[in-house]
């Protein structure tokens, strides 16, 4: 329900990130690996939920 908090116990706020086509892309590219949206990608690496060696990337 929007106003409520989700998943988490604070509601999300609306920021713009810059970004290069090619980051885009593998921001989708790593969303669509752990079936989570771009959003979802973030706020677990800004939680530290995620780190960045648990995604792996073409040139591995």
């Amino acid at each position: 329900m929007r106003g409520q908090p989700e998943t988490y116990d604070e509601l999300k706020k609306i920021v713009s990130l810059s970004l290069t086509p090619t980051a885009l892309t593998g921001l989708d590219e790593f969303s669509a690996c752990l079936n989570i949206s771009r959003s979802e990608l973030v706020e677990r690496i800004g939680r530290g939920l995620l780190t960045i060696s648990e995604l792996t990337t073409k040139t591995e």
